[in-house]
């Protein structure tokens, strides 16, 4: 059994804080964020009785979450059951089996509007019939505190942080590195990134082609009034900028990372005295027979020069449509944005 985090992280996630260009902007490098909150979610479980040996977790994703709770249940000798999409493709299917989980798919397709409802419906079911215990990580607080170690280590690395460009799923990452971050740089802005069909922002549930961001349920881990700007990016958007982000600095990286990586970049190049530090919360493993396949793109009609380069400035959320489009969020509650 780990002792500490860091057993886990030195085999499956380590962290870097990795220098841009321009010479202002930074990322935090995660390769697999997930295995942080999942770390913590699990440990606090086993300490405060709330997990045992023998205990049963369960929780909904078709992503990175997904993994890092395999990989933990699996240092923990833990069973899992993770009830997805068919967004999780085969392959990281089988790299979670092979840890020992058992992986439930939902049939929906990747764009309806209500996948993850249908997906915490299932779960539920299983819950009453096992009594499993969810992780629950849309809305426990172990979640956001995980990230304090990151923040305290691109503090350490990067210096003053003027803006953090963070992708928002569950809420706990960008959330709880600018929590932290605050603790020292009170002024600091966090840029929120989010897709189209995703309601975190006040946007309607709707098709949500780009994955791993977004959500079509609100977390209880979002505060929104921590958010001083919000971005929202299509599917090709995002795809390009991973492009862009391989080609500019020879990491190769998922379409969340590109997203903000183009946001961040944004930022740095308007000003630069201002420090920008974007967040990578994924690899390109799961993408290299989509994102990174000139055939699939093609044939899904994501080309270079149909993606928005600019984002456009609207004054409501629901003024966001397509491309790329900001909106000054200016740590208000959802309830007075959109009243």
């Amino acid at each position: 059994m780990p002792d500490t985090l860091s057993d886990v992280l030195g085999a499956h996630a380590p962290l870097k804080i990795v220098s841009l260009r321009p010479e202002n902007l930074a990322a935090i490098d995660f390769r697999l964020m997930k295995v942080f909150p999942a770390f913590n979610i699990i440990e606090a479980g086993l300490r405060n009785g709330e997990i045992g040996p023998n205990t049963t977790i369960v929780e909904t994703s078709s992503g990175t979450m997904a993994l890092g709770l395999a990989i933990v249940c699996m240092q923990f000798s833990l069973k899992l059951h993770i009830f997805g999409d068919r967004a999780i493709e085969p392959p990281l299917k089988r790299t979670m089996e092979a840890l020992g989980a058992e992986v439930h798919l939902v049939e929906a397709t990747a764009s309806d509007a209500n996948i993850q409802l249908l997906r915490k419906n299932a779960l539920l079911d299983f819950m009453n019939r096992t009594g499993a215990t969810w992780a629950r990580q849309y809305d426990n607080l172990g979640n956001r505190l995980s990230y304090a170690r990151p923040a305290e280590e691109a503090i350490r690395q990067f210096g003053k942080i003027d803006i953090l460009v963070a992708t928002v799923g569950s809420g706990g990452s960008s959330c709880g590195l600018a929590q932290y971050c605050r603790a020292f740089f009170p002024e600091m802005r966090l840029v929120g990134v989010d897709t189209f069909g995703s309601v975190l922002f006040g946007r309607p549930a709707g098709e949500r082609v780009l994955r791993g961001l977004g959500n079509s349920i609100l977390p209880g881990n979002l505060l929104h009034e921590a958010f001083d700007e919000v971005h929202w990016l299509g599917a090709n958007e995002a795809y390009q900028a991973a492009h862009r982000l391989h080609r500019e600095t020879s990491l190769k990286r998922g379409p969340t990372s590109g997203a903000a990586y183009l946001v961040a970049k944004w930022y740095a190049e308007r000003s630069s005295k201002t420090n920008v530090l974007a967040v990578f919360p994924d690899d390109s493993n799961r993408y290299e027979h989509s994102v990174y396949d000139p055939g699939w793109m093609h044939a899904n009609g994501y080309r270079a020069e149909l993606a928005a380069t600019e984002p456009i400035l609207v004054r409501h959320p629901l003024q966001a449509v397509n491309g790329w489009c900001r909106f000054d969020w200016s740590r208000r509650s959802l309830a007075d944005v959109m009243g």
